[in-house]
């Protein structure tokens, strides 16, 4: 298993190198940055061909339905999105450097506290990749019987480029839960082991302190991480919002109109992998505000009435720090990624649906009265 993991995370640095997703590297690897240069040219001009695409049907098809508009936008947002992805990897570079070095500096710190914690990224995303890869599969296979998207082959490294890029999103901050859920553990033997009637003795302080200063470490990776991926974060859920509405609004356009099993079996797994993507993120998005909570809520269980007033300073330097410091994976302070979000996003996932559907109702009502009798 543990060479599994190790595999998978090689295959997924390989992968994010050939996408563009990694900062590039230092000017004294000239080759490694020629390399990586060329890259993001060849990714750069593949969006610009799909922009000119996307314009092309635009000027080519003047009917302009609202399913056509809504497809077309689709297509040039997901285009300059990527273009944005690939932006973020460059202007980022001193802070993509920075997250990796606090990354490792709190590793480092969490073992010398004997910290240890069973994580199963890995294998939840090696999941995830193969549902969206089954996925895909079934809408090549439904788009073949039936033409149902002409961009559809030509979209899929698109496609993937985003699915990675939420791969990279999730691996980071899951790893930043764990590195949380083993504070949380240290502070549970902590709190388990010390007898709030003696006083306290200076391991204790030391320990304490260490963990106190690994909560910080924890906090300012999740800064950094907002800061690194905040637009992409931001532009990518509206992207994914916007698609998801989309599609279910042709489920239902479908539903309403022909009731071709070609096109509920294409839409309906749009809707599946966008929602997986966006569910997972949003779960362990909430999940480390959750982490900070919990162990806010184990600080005061360390306080000693008999002890000094120097241990005590401690703990209450410690409990206010959870409640200012909080673990929050933000989109540019626009929004907390958490589940009530993403609930919140439901609703207005059914607002916008309900809206395109009134204007469905009312286009085939203006072509109605536009035919003659």
């Amino acid at each position: 298993m543990i060479a599994f993991q190790a595999l998978f995370a090689r295959c997924l640095l390989g992968i994010y190198w050939c996408m563009g997703l990694v900062p590039l590297p230092p000017v004294s690897q000239r080759l490694r940055l020629a390399v990586a240069l060329f890259i993001r040219l060849i990714w750069f001009a593949y969006y610009t061909w799909m922009l000119i695409i996307g314009y092309s049907y635009i000027w080519v098809d003047r009917s302009l339905s609202i399913s056509y508009i809504t497809g077309t936008l689709l297509h040039m947002g997901y285009a300059l999105l990527g273009m944005l992805v690939q932006m973020q990897s460059i202007l980022k570079q001193r802070l993509y450097v920075r997250l990796e070095d606090y990354r490792i500096r709190l590793q480092l710190q969490m073992r010398r506290l004997g910290c240890s914690h069973k994580c199963q990224r890995t294998e939840r995303l090696f999941f995830l990749l193969v549902a969206q890869m089954s996925s895909d599969i079934v809408k090549t296979w439904a788009n073949s019987k039936y033409n149902i998207s002409p961009v559809h082959v030509i979209s899929l490294p698109q496609k993937w480029q985003l699915r990675f890029h939420f791969v990279q999103l999730m691996w980071q901050i899951m790893e930043l839960n764990q590195r949380a859920v083993e504070l949380r553990h240290s502070l549970l033997r902590l709190a388990a082991g010390i007898d709030i009637w003696q006083p306290y003795s200076l391991p204790d302080w030391k320990y304490l302190q260490m963990l106190r200063l690994s909560y910080e470490r924890i906090y300012e990776c999740h800064e950094i991480f907002n800061d690194c991926y905040g637009w992409s974060m931001l532009c990518v859920q509206l992207m994914c919002g916007f698609e998801f509405v989309a599609n279910t609004y042709w489920f239902v356009t479908e539903a309403y109109v022909s009731q071709r099993i070609y096109m509920f079996i294409y839409n309906g797994n749009t809707c599946f992998a966008i929602g997986t993507l966006m569910t997972a993120l949003f779960w362990y998005g909430g999940a480390s505000a959750n982490n900070s909570r919990q162990i806010g809520c184990l600080i005061p269980k360390l306080v000693k009435p008999l002890g000094s007033k120097r241990y005590n300073d401690l703990v209450s330097e410690f409990l206010l720090q959870t409640l200012h410091q909080r673990f929050v994976v933000t989109a540019k302070d626009f929004f907390s990624l958490n589940l009530h979000l993403l609930s919140s996003m439901f609703g207005a996932v059914v607002t916008y649906l309900v809206i395109l559907i009134q204007f469905m109702f009312a286009e085939k009502s203006s072509h109605a009265a536009a035919r003659p009798k």
